[in-house]
């Protein structure tokens, strides 16, 4: 009986140490901490075994131990503290320099910046990796293409491709003038401050237009010779001069109207002056006439009113034989012929 009631009591104890002595699962971890490739290998995990972990790639052990033990089916607590590596700043390069507002631990971003003048070769941005910093880069000083060369003049290059900051000068041969800007400079993004400048020809007289200049001149000389004769002016002459001296003015003002251009402003000027002399001369002659209509007109005048005081004195003398004046003379007659 007694024997009866032992032997569940076995079963009991030996069901229990074997629940106790279960395998513990494959473990998981967050991301900062991954098994080792040791135990990754193993295909089970039995009781009191030992579990190896490491920080996952990208982050360093901080502190603590770098293994689990499986205890009746559990795992111990992860005591590894694991933290981000830091990539630190860049190596310096020439005319470089970085944006590191992110920070330069794993995983972070930095921007990569040229100086002016300079363009930028490689990577705009760069990343913080397990095996440091990504891509590469580098700022190439900034130049210009060669401009075309200019035709009738010459171009100075300081070398034989541009860079930045350069200057390059231009000017014209004889007889041609620079239109835009005599020098240009190489710009921080390869353009330049403005287009290359022209040379375009001076204008020169044609026969045309010096055939005209003599024809004018001749007309003005003409003019002024015609204002020098003194005449007598009458009623037809009177009109004439008139004309004559409109046309002198006009042709007075037209002497300066005339615009001299770059090609003959010297002979255009001389010949303003002499339209000038021309123009000072033909006025004595017309102050002359000016005065002489005067005179004329006064003495026409007179003649008029001593005609009419005579014709008055006239009319009035033959006006006394019609009022009866000579009556009394003629009665006196008959009486003394009667007597």
């Amino acid at each position: 009986m007694t024997s009866v009631k032992v032997l569940p009591l076995l079963l009991l104890a030996l069901s229990m140490v074997s629940v106790g002595a279960a395998d513990c699962p494959f473990p998981f971890f967050n991301g900062k901490i991954v098994l080792s490739s040791e135990s990754l290998l193993k295909n089970s995990f039995p009781d009191s075994s030992e579990a190896l972990v490491e920080c996952a790639k990208g982050y360093e052990r901080e502190e603590g131990p770098t293994s689990i033990i499986c205890l009746n089916g559990v795992w111990s607590e992860v005591k590894l503290k694991c933290k981000k590596i830091d990539c630190g700043e860049p190596k310096p390069s020439l005319h470089m320099s970085y944006d590191t507002s992110e920070g330069t631990l794993f995983g972070a971003y930095i921007k990569t910046i040229c100086e002016t003048g300079y363009d930028l070769e490689g990577s705009s941005f760069r990343q913080c990796l397990v095996s440091g910093w990504s891509g590469k880069a580098e700022c190439i000083l900034t130049t210009c293409e060669v401009p075309d060369p200019i035709e009738n003049g010459v171009m100075i290059v300081p070398r034989a491709i541009p860079e930045f900051n350069d200057v390059i000068t231009f000017s014209c041969d004889d007889n041609y003038v620079l239109v835009g800007n005599s020098t240009i400079t190489c710009g921080e993004y390869g353009d330049y401050s403005s287009p290359p400048p022209t040379c375009i020809a001076i204008t020169t007289p044609t026969e045309e237009s010096t055939t005209t200049d003599k024809a004018t001149t001749t007309d003005m000389t003409t003019a002024s010779t015609r204002s020098h004769v003194i005449t007598t002016p009458t009623e037809e002459s009177t009109t004439t001069d008139k004309a004559t001296t409109t046309d002198m003015i006009s042709a007075s003002t037209r002497s300066h109207v005339i615009t001299p251009t770059e090609a003959s402003t010297t002979t255009t000027t001389d010949m303003t002056t002499d339209m000038t002399t021309a123009s000072t001369r033909s006025h004595a002659p017309l102050t002359m006439k000016a005065s002489l209509a005067t005179t004329l007109i006064l003495t026409v005048l007179l003649i008029i009113a001593l005609i009419g005081f005579l014709i008055y004195r006239q009319l009035k003398y033959k006006g006394s034989y019609n009022t009866g004046e000579d009556l009394p003379t003629k009665e006196e007659l008959l009486h003394y012929q009667r007597v």
